[in-house]
């Protein structure tokens, strides 16, 4: 499919943009070519899409069914015993229904660990969208779990992969709290054999670390370390317990770190050094967390989240400055799972927002991307390509209500 968008605002400048066979082809005013679609886009800014890299997508069908609880308390006693009675349509209609609500504020990726992979990998297809999924190993340091974790993740690597364009299979470690040191190498060594990504919660919560200082004498960064869990290709959840050394050995394996502010400031985990990190050379990205920690999976408020808390945490105004928090919401994102993506240029995948320049969150418009940051919600965003497909338009999404429904009656049966 070909895409010609027509008057299109970019970088403040008006210009055509042609997209063809999934790319930027093309980025000049007055181009000619035939489309297959042409847009109108006289009053649309054109941005990059953004990429969430932690996620929980079918948690969307626990939204706020536990609230205002401390970590452990949710997980034990709400999340995982009702996680116990998901069937695999739920966990498909969930995942459609997160991927909806993430397509309706801008998000064209995200990374993910949960379970029910099946209906996940199906559910991302029938979508759309890209996406890193993942089997979340979770053994409790039970041998027996154990290979069963070990089987659901081999099933899920042999399983077909209806859109390889579009979805990435990957390892992920629930935390050194929750899984074995066997169970890790494994999935360590699962990473390498298969060059993939491995997605970890790392350092959320102040217990956390001080539990693994007990049992392990080291940090969870130092304890992944040493078991050879760290690279760059290494995406680690949260981190917002982290000591120098930690962040000495994150900036030199070349880690990604993803914050997740409103998971965090709603569980009362803590507070992200977002430019204490920067300055130190580590590598950044955003996520929003699953819905039933956030509530939501929207990327603008973790972006405005993110630039807020880290002039709070640096005592510093000038801390997370909006071009920096936008990039690592958009670039960042992309190039930590090594999609040639996150930029409005030639030769890049066409991934990206049209958003709508007369609406009031955007107005006035001295600076864009602090408008984004900073004021915009989802009404601004009219249009969302992935890949050069149009995923919305006019802030409609094929099938939207019908999901609606379907979660609604799903949600009966978790009461």
């Amino acid at each position: 499919m070909s895409i010609l968008l027509k008057n299109v605002t970019l970088n403040n400048q008006k210009t055509d943009i042609l997209i063809k066979n999934n790319y930027f082809e093309k980025i000049t005013p007055d181009i000619n070519q035939p489309a297959d679609k042409v847009l109108d886009c006289q009053n649309l800014a054109i941005l990059p899409a953004f990429y969430n890299c932690h996620s929980h997508a079918p948690m969307s069908i626990f939204r706020g069914i536990s609230d205002d609880k401390n970590l452990f308390d949710w997980l034990n006693n709400d999340i995982w015993p009702r996680e116990a009675k998901l069937t695999e349509d739920m966990i498909y209609t969930a995942t459609k229904f997160s991927i909806l609500e993430m397509i309706k504020t801008g998000t064209v990726f995200f990374s993910d660990m949960y379970f029910g992979m099946s209906a996940m990998i199906q559910a991302v297809a029938d979508m759309g969208i890209r996406s890193a999924l993942s089997c979340g190993a979770l053994d409790l340091f039970d041998s027996q779990k154990r290979q069963n974790e070990i089987k659901q993740i081999r099933d899920f690597f042999e399983m077909p992969n209806p859109n390889p364009d579009l979805i990435q299979k990957t390892l992920s470690i629930h935390a050194v709290y929750s899984v074995s040191k066997e169970l890790i190498r494994y999935n360590v060594d699962m990473a390498k054999e298969h060059q993939t990504y491995l997605h970890i919660h790392a350092c959320e919560t102040k217990k956390e670390v001080d539990d693994c200082w007990r049992d392990n004498g080291c940090s969870p960064i130092q304890y992944l370390d040493m078991l050879g869990a760290l690279s760059d290709k290494t995406i680690l959840a949260h981190s917002v317990w982290l000591d120098d050394k930690d962040i000495d050995i994150l900036a030199e394996k070349g880690v990604w770190l993803c914050t997740n502010p409103s998971s965090n400031y709603k569980l009362n985990s803590g507070v992200f050094m977002l430019q204490k990190l920067l300055d130190k050379g580590c590598k950044i990205t955003l996520g929003t967390d699953g819905a039933a920690s956030n509530n939501s999976l929207n990327m603008m408020t973790e972006m405005k989240l993110c630039a807020l808390s880290a002039k709070i945490q640096a005592d510093n105004p000038t801390a997370g400055n909006a071009q920096d928090v936008f990039k690592i919401a958009t670039q960042n994102g992309a190039k930590a799972f090594g999609l040639n993506a996150g930029e409005i240029a030639e030769g890049k995948l066409a991934d990206c927002i049209l958003v709508d320049l007369k609406n009031h969150f955007l107005t006035p418009n001295y600076n864009l991307i602090s408008n984004m940051v900073y004021s915009a919600d989802s009404s601004c965003i009219d249009t969302v390509i992935c890949n050069g497909q149009i995923l919305m338009q006019n802030h409609f999404i094929d099938g939207e209500e019908d999901l609606i429904d379907q979660i609604q009656q799903f949600s009966r049966k978790m009461i």
